[in-house]
């Protein structure tokens, strides 16, 4: 049987994965001289190469930027990723990356994730520096699985002074999408993977917020955010938890990335790219509508597009507020 073609993405993919590339490579040569290893896991990993939409050109997926980092190299990397999905990445990365310690994990990685953790542990290998990206399409992810992250490292006898950080897609429209206004197509699915998601039924105050027209869609996201960044930051004990909004070709809010973590050059480097983000992101839009169908009437309407048009612009983090405050 014919190997199916890669997925296909929007520009907002490439953006993130690029953000990947950069702070991984970072974040080993930072650790390299202070630790003899590194540990890379990789949440929903999906396929090993993507297709843009903009360009129709093939882009390297998570998993294979992972195992390029070599400044040095992970050593070991976790892929978690569903059935046949994880037999075919595991083919694939074996075959590209001989010699490497790469353990493709398959099956609902809330269900897997503690077990790596478990066998981090029993390896000797609970102090390493660790990077988790958890890169779900909708609210699958589930709190549990954040904590059991975040508390890895603390349950040796001499705690690490930092956790494992966790770049995590943390899905505000489809929290919008899915907790329908109407009771009448508000189904049971959703509020438990809402409650999952938060770990809590904590997210109800915002959506009855909602619901009494106190505020609006996009004050809800704000502060179903905030909320998730408080919980990394004071339930957790994250010392910052750093949020970017992705948006599509339209200007449409889809999803936020959250970044938490204890080190402060990962801080430091993180929000630096944050702040390349804010002001690529947008040429990276322009250029996808522009190349989207319809695409060439609209430049001719509008005229050449003007760099000055895309300023650069700072990052700067806030930290989350008390949720009860607001």
């Amino acid at each position: 049987m014919a190997k199916k073609a890669p997925r296909s993405w929007g520009y907002w993919t490439e953006g993130k994965l690029d953000i990947l590339a950069r702070y991984l490579d970072r974040f080993t040569t930072t650790t390299k001289y202070k630790a003899d290893a590194r540990i890379y896991l990789d949440a929903f990993a999906g396929e090993g190469l993507g297709t843009s939409r903009t360009t129709s050109t093939q882009f390297e997926g998570s998993a294979r930027i992972g195992l390029k980092v070599s400044d040095p190299p992970f050593d070991r990397c976790y892929f978690f990723e569903l059935g046949d999905k994880a037999a075919e990445l595991e083919r694939e990365l074996t075959r590209d990356f001989p010699g490497r310690d790469v353990r493709v994990v398959p099956g609902d990685c809330n269900a897997t994730i503690p077990a790596a953790l478990t066998e981090l542990r029993r390896d000797n290998l609970d102090w390493a520096p660790t990077f988790a990206f958890l890169d779900p399409d909708g609210m699958e992810l589930r709190w549990e699985t954040i904590q059991a992250l975040a508390t890895h490292k603390q349950l040796r006898q001499a705690p690490a002074k930092t956790k494992v950080e966790l770049w995590v897609l943390f899905p505000s429209g489809g929290l919008l999408r899915n907790l329908a206004l109407d009771d009448r197509k508000l189904l049971p699915g959703h509020v438990a993977k809402a409650t999952s998601l938060f770990g809590s039924d904590a997210w109800k105050r915002i959506y009855q917020a909602r619901m009494a027209q106190q505020i609006d869609g996009q004050e809800a996201r704000e502060r179903y955010v905030n909320l998730y960044r408080w919980q990394l930051e004071q339930d957790l004990g994250y010392r910052r938890a750093h949020p970017i909004e992705v948006k599509d070709n339209r200007d449409r809010p889809i999803y936020h990335l959250i970044f938490a973590t204890d080190s402060e050059p990962g801080d430091k480097i993180m929000s630096h790219l944050y702040g390349d983000a804010l002001t690529n992101w947008p040429q990276m839009r322009e250029q996808a509508r522009r190349r989207s169908p319809g695409g060439e009437q609209l430049a001719l309407l509008e005229g050449p597009e003007n760099a000055a048009t895309f300023r650069t612009k700072a990052y700067s983090y806030e930290p989350a507020a008390d949720p009860a405050s607001m």
